[in-house]
């Protein structure tokens, strides 16, 4: 997977500008979320995860993954993360790395008070029973900040879509449940084309250059005089 690095790279150093003290986490407040995220997943038959952003694993994941999508329980233990990444397709694993990128970029630029208003809902395509690709439905919502204000525990609530047209791809929405306020999300890449960009130009180099040193696409855009949506 050669062709993703680059966005990997962006996503993985995006998640680590958040710098964390391990003795200010508090893992009885996770311990203590449990009992109800198993009631949440039993009474509304949603499958649950809990992903922690300074472990950068999920943390928690309801008992219904197999009833919900015929996933492996066994495996989900022992694989963690691999396995859940293994279940994506393939093209929509690289748009959800870019809609991942947008998220965590509007949480930092959110102040922390307000990031609890928000849900990222996203519809992508996971392998499902007979390793059949399924439309689900996820949702993102902070479930714990650190006391500094870090985003920490990010709790996800996944359905079956009733929209199952399985050549459909990503679509990604941050939504604020207070206002009624949505912000479509695009892929930064499109995956038809990601393998047959194998030179970058020198403006992509300077632009992957900054993002290396940590920078957001805004600030990226106002230091090279260009819109964020050739930056992105």
């Amino acid at each position: 997977m050669q062709e993703i690095n680059p966005i990997m790279d962006r996503y993985h150093a995006l998640r680590h500008r958040q710098q964390f003290d391990p003795a200010m986490l508090d893992y009885s407040k996770l311990e203590q979320h449990k009992g109800l995220l198993h009631q949440l997943a039993q009474v509304s038959n949603s499958a649950v995860t809990v992903f922690d952003m300074y472990r950068g694993e999920h943390a928690f994941a309801s008992y219904n993954f197999g009833e919900l999508l015929g996933y492996d329980h066994d495996q989900m233990a022992a694989e963690g993360n691999a396995y859940f990444d293994s279940r994506v397709h393939p093209e929509d694993f690289i748009g959800l790395l870019g809609i991942g990128i947008q998220m965590l970029e509007f949480s930092y630029e959110t102040p922390a008070e307000r990031r609890g208003d928000y849900k990222m809902v996203n519809e992508y395509r996971v392998r499902g029973r007979d390793d059949r690709y399924v439309r689900i439905i996820e949702q993102h919502q902070l479930l714990e900040s650190d006391a500094i204000g870090n985003v920490w525990l990010s709790m996800s609530i996944i359905d079956v879509s009733p929209r199952q047209d399985v050549d459909l791809g990503v679509k990604g929405t941050i939504f604020n449940f207070r206002t009624g306020e949505a912000v479509a999300l695009e892929q930064l890449v499109e995956p038809a084309t990601v393998q047959d960009r194998s030179v970058l130009s020198d403006r992509e180099r300077e632009i992957l250059a900054l993002i290396q040193l940590g920078h957001l696409s805004k600030e990226i855009s106002a230091m090279l005089c260009i819109s964020v949506h050739t930056v992105n």
